[in-house]
C-alpha cells in the first residue's frame, strides 16, 4: 500500500496545487453555491477542479476528432 490518498474527487493523489484561479460573482450566487456544496458534503476548491478537468478532457477530445 501507499501513503497516498485515495478518492474519486478533487485532485489525484499524490498532485500538489502549484496555481489558483480566482473569480468574481456576484455574493448572492457565492452563498447559494456554497449552502448547496455544504448540504451536500462537499468543497468548492474540488467541484471546481472536477469541472476544469473534466472540460479539458471533453475540449482536447473535439480537437482531436
Amino acid at each position: 500500500m501507499t501513503d497516498k490518498k485515495q478518492g474519486n474527487c478533487g485532485r489525484p493523489a499524490g498532485r500538489r496545487k502549484t496555481a489558483k484561479i480566482e473569480i468574481s460573482i456576484e455574493p448572492s450566487v457565492k452563498e447559494e453555491f456554497m449552502t448547496l456544496l455544504r448540504e451536500e458534503g462537499k468543497s468548492a476548491s474540488v467541484e471546481i477542479g472536477v469541472w476544469i478537468r473534466e472540460y479539458i478532457k471533453n475540449n482536447r477530445h473535439r480537437e482531436e476528432a
